[in-house]
């Protein structure tokens, strides 16, 4: 759980099951309630915000229920106050979670609060029902609500596959474009044929700051790319943290990232923290990736190198050498670049819930936003321009579908 502002309390759901009942579910007759005309006896609202692309590529869906804080604190004391989710597909499969907040531990103060209940799912096109409840264990009092949610389908996809072996409907316990570890288990459907044997070489630059602001998009980005299943080939991860000029992580991918390793990778990256040895060796960070590019791109006689770069746009100290990379020939693979851009802003809107239940409309405050931060011009990328590397500037989930599609295209033509 965490504080969104000051006067909101956010509640992030717990995983749901594909497919499955939660079995908080069973000990309520939620289907009767659904199917009754009774007034509702808690003070909620509900809301369900426009799908879009995620930064996983996947169509994200958000639900919220939120509780008036003085309902909440006139029961408080004893039992909880139970919060359902539940999406009906339009195969009548069903997919349900919960969260319960703790009466028991509840304070008078909060009734200067509006508690928020945020649950995320990852969707595919189709209609969908959704049923939300509210219900206090100690007293019985609940409340129902019931929304349909049409999701249309991408407009001229370059991955119109990607989406075939995924469930309809998958809930998720964490925030999806945050933290290190998704909780995602859907695999995207990307498959990499090619002619000839390749060895595709992901690196990805977890240094600067500039970077670490980018990572709720890079590691989406590569947890995206990691998909990708070279037919014909192999898949090598290499985490790159160029301030301590080191190889923080590195995978050859036959199925799944070992995402706790990973994660433990980017915290050696965090710019905030660096040794006097690695300050030592300042000014020669530029020239760490070069030779990372130079051994990894180099042709060999079993597989055609193709070496992807994702980073953020990274700049240097004053002295650094970025003298570009030299290979004795052009080497037959292929270099992308994708330079992936913090996000701008996005604008600020007064979010109101779809309908007052049993109460006064609630309408949080506007909520504050971190200015974003300013982009340094990116440095890395005069040093790849001997191998002539296809450039991406990506800010947006859309912009990175369609350099992805670009680069299975291409590479599938050797």
């Amino acid at each position: 759980m965490k504080f969104r502002a000051a006067s909101l309390f956010v509640l992030m759901g717990c995983a749901g099951l594909a497919q499955d009942r939660d079995p908080a579910f069973a000990k309520v007759p939620f289907d009767q309630w659904l199917a009754g005309s009774e007034q509702p006896r808690v003070r909620w609202t509900t809301r369900v915000l426009p799908v879009e692309l995620s930064n996983f590529q996947r169509l994200r869906a958000r639900v919220e229920i939120q509780v008036d804080g003085e309902e909440v604190v006139k029961r408080r004391g004893r039992g909880f106050l139970v919060m359902l989710v539940q999406f009906n597909d339009g195969e009548g499969r069903v997919y349900q979670t919960h969260k319960a907040l703790d009466l028991q531990e509840m304070k008078e103060t909060a009734g200067k609060m509006n508690f928020i209940y945020s649950q995320d799912a990852f969707v595919l096109p189709g209609d969908y029902k959704i049923s939300l409840g509210v219900f206090d264990t100690e007293t019985g009092d609940h409340s129902v609500a019931q929304r349909m949610l049409h999701v249309g389908p991408l407009k001229n996809d370059p991955l119109p596959a990607a989406w075939r072996d995924l469930s309809p409907v998958e809930l998720l316990h964490d925030a999806p474009d945050e933290g290190l570890l998704p909780s995602s288990t859907g695999r995207l459907n990307l498959p990499l044929e090619t002619r000839r044997p390749v060895r595709v070489e992901l690196l990805v630059n977890a240094s600067g700051q500039a970077a670490k602001s980018n990572w709720g998009e890079l590691i989406p980005a590569l947890s995206v790319l990691s998909d990708m299943n070279v037919v014909n080939g192999a898949m090598n991860v290499v985490l790159l943290d160029l301030a301590r000029q080191k190889v923080v992580f590195e995978q050859n991918v036959a199925r799944n990232l070992d995402w706790r390793k990973l994660e433990a990778g980017f915290k050696q990256a965090d710019p905030k923290v660096i040794d006097v040895h690695s300050l030592e060796k300042r000014g020669r960070s530029a020239q760490f990736f070069v030779k990372q590019v130079g051994q990894r791109i180099a042709d060999a006689a079993e597989a055609v190198r193709v070496l992807i770069v994702l980073t953020g746009p990274a700049a240097f100290d004053s002295g650094e050498n970025l003298h570009a990379i030299e290979l004795g020939a052009k080497p037959a693979g292929k270099l992308f670049y994708i330079r992936y851009h913090s996000p701008a802003p996005k604008p600020e809107f007064r979010p109101t819930f779809e309908e007052p239940r049993f109460g006064r409309r609630q309408i949080p405050p506007l909520q504050p936003r971190t200015p974003a931060l300013t982009e340094p011009i990116d440095e890395l990328e005069r040093t790849m321009k001997p191998i002539d590397p296809r450039v991406f500037d990506v800010y947006t989930p859309d912009q990175f579908r369609k350099a992805l599609g670009i680069v299975i295209e291409e590479t599938s033509k050797l």
